[in-house]
């Protein structure tokens, strides 16, 4: 493509656009696979505006469009982008991100060429910031990328205008959450369920999730966690220029999944087992392949599809076909080429999870969509199989039985497995403060022997709903490991933060248990009783103690949950005997 003639500056005498253009660079950062470090893709962004007197990339394209430069300017920067990133990433299959101006004139034909010319998979970012991506104009865009395989970004979703009507029309392969629920989202509990509550939608639609500007190593775990697929922030690389081939895994990455202790070994080997290895269909393949397919009794009724990069599409159904299979002219239909031969028509959206997805996600993402037929399991953001809806409910089957078995009858927490696991897993977490509680009643027994375990059983279900309310609050862990013993975890919380909820709760539970006494007894403060060797005197009315350890971030490994017990125990004593009922024990 020749090189297009470019105007002056505008107020720069002297420097002309094409001098201007000559004078931009791009670096490149990367958009990395959270659990395998693979760099799956890169970002070009313009360097160099600052040196030509603009403050911002905005303010050199402003500047461009003002002059009727913007095309040609745009055109001949996507093309540097795209020819630099093809001689740094060599025989990689990384993808290139680039963010198209919003205003520029026709967007589609241009990046399709140069990505053609390149032969470079681009996707295109579209910021959820610019007012105008919306409506017919975008439609036609989207159907138009599509068709041409390039993929589509949803960036900085959730700051800007579009919000979840962008999402809808735009129909990204991926949604890159903005920064501003990514920082800090280690200590706040609301970020963390929207990025939560967006990623369990984007699972059902097959929309993967990148986590922009993550920073720490704690951010990076918790967005992770809650089933980002990608990272982007200076944690893992800032925007630079390189001399040699661009990375194809991620040093960082891959150092903090080693030292990350929790990795879902046992939950990855059970997927595997579970996990149908059906052949895809590519996007591009005839339509009438699909007679072939489904004229086989062998073939599954539902077939997953992928693009020509090997990320899935969604998935492809017999039952949607029987239409066309059985009636006088479909089979026609779906051999006639100049109908059309692309699968798109036919492709239903599937939920997607890694295969180092935790199983709850996995189950959660099949659990959205009340007519799904599974999940397609992917491993470095390619096509790796299909859970079929048998084999998660297989699944879920397994986890109740498991949650049932451990769960206490009376009120219905998790026992003492489950206990050990988030023990282990809070130990593990090296990058974010955790707060552990050991709870037990003072003086519950003479209490039981005293007024009859009907009286003990509802002051057990009046703590355990106490206890249940405070973890939901602060997405955190309430478990009863038997008898009057609860146990309380809450994680990212400031330890003043964690200590007055305990406090409150421990203060609230002694006025609900003054409501299980007589009258008189409350005023009097106190009731007669047994005591362990069967000799009568007085006990205080019903309390709680607790002892709260607090584990802090970055601390000394090498320790067990029997460490952790162990500490608990060595402070149970002086937790009753003090006058706040609690006591706190640090590492």
């Amino acid at each position: 493509m020749p090189a297009m003639p470019l105007p002056s500056v505008s107020g720069s005498p002297g420097l002309n656009w094409d001098q201007a253009v000559e004078g931009i660079w791009h670096g490149f950062q990367p958009i990395v696979h959270m659990r395998t470090g693979r760099c799956h893709g890169y970002e070009a962004l313009a360097r160099g505006w600052d040196a030509l007197g603009f403050e911002s990339p905005q303010d050199f394209f402003n500047a461009a469009d003002a002059d009727g430069a913007l095309t040609g300017v745009e055109s001949r920067l996507m093309d540097k982008a795209a020819a630099t990133f093809k001689r740094l990433v060599g025989t990689a299959a990384a993808k290139l991100f680039l963010n198209v101006d919003p205003r520029l004139e026709g967007a589609v034909p241009l990046v399709t060429a140069i990505g053609q010319r390149y032969g470079v998979p681009i996707v295109h970012e579209i910021s959820e910031l610019d007012t105008t991506a919306v409506g017919e104009r975008l439609e036609a865009a989207v159907e138009q990328y599509r068709r041409r395989d390039i993929g589509i970004a949803l960036d900085d979703f959730g700051v800007g205008f579009g919000g979840m009507k962008l999402l809808y029309e735009a129909q990204p392969a991926y949604v890159k959450i903005d920064r501003f629920f990514i920082a800090g989202i280690d200590r706040d509990l609301r970020k963390r369920a929207i990025v939560r509550a967006l990623v369990s939608y984007a699972q059902t639609q097959g929309v993967k999730t990148i986590a922009e500007g993550v920073e720490t190593a704690a951010e990076f775990y918790v967005c992770r966690d809650a089933g980002c697929d990608f990272a982007q922030g200076f944690l893992l690389g800032r925007p630079q220029t390189y001399s040699d081939t661009l990375p194809f895994l991620n040093d960082v990455v891959l150092q903090l999944n080693q030292q990350d202790r929790r990795a879902p070994a046992m939950a990855r080997q059970r997927l595997s087992e579970l996990l149908e290895r059906i052949p895809p269909i590519n996007i591009n393949a005839p339509r009438s392949l699909l007679l072939e397919l489904f004229a086989h009794p062998s073939t599954p009724s539902t077939l997953p599809v992928v693009g020509k990069s090997g990320a899935p599409r969604g998935l492809i159904r017999e039952r949607d076909l029987k239409p066309f299979i059985y009636s006088r002219y479909g089979t026609d239909l779906l051999r006639n080429k100049v109908a059309g031969s692309r699968l798109d028509e036919f492709v239903v959206p599937c939920a997607v999870c890694d295969i180092g997805t935790p199983i709850d996600r996995v189950i959660e993402a099949f659990s959205e969509d009340s007519d799904a037929d599974g999940v397609i399991i992917v491993e470095g953001g390619e096509y790796a199989g299909f859970l079929s809806s048998r084999s998660l409910l297989k699944l879920v089957n397994e986890r109740r039985l498991a949650a049932a078995a451990d769960q206490n009858p009376l009120t219905r927490l998790p026992g003492n497995n489950a206990i050990s696991e988030v023990i282990e897993g809070a130990i593990a977490d090296l990058t974010r403060p955790h707060c552990l509680a050991y709870i037990d009643f003072d003086n519950f027994k003479p209490f039981n022997d005293h007024f009859g375990f009907r009286q003990g059983d509802r002051a057990i279900l009046m703590f355990s709903d106490r206890l249940k309310v405070l973890a939901s609050r602060h997405g955190g862990f309430a478990g009863h490991i038997g008898g009057d013993d609860f146990v309380l975890v809450l994680t990212g919380a400031e330890e003043a933060a964690a200590l007055a909820d305990v406090e409150t709760l421990l203060s609230m539970f002694r006025l609900d248990a003054e409501s299980l006494y007589p009258m008189d007894l409350r005023h009097q403060g106190w009731f007669e009783g047994k005591d362990r060797d069967g000799h009568m005197r007085r006990f205080p009315l019903l309390t709680a103690s607790a002892v709260v350890l607090f584990l802090p971030p970055g601390r000394n490994e090498g320790m067990s949950v029997d460490h952790v017990v162990r500490l608990v125990a060595g402070h149970k004593s002086a937790a009753k005997a003090h006058p706040s009922r609690i006591v706190c024990a640090r590492v």
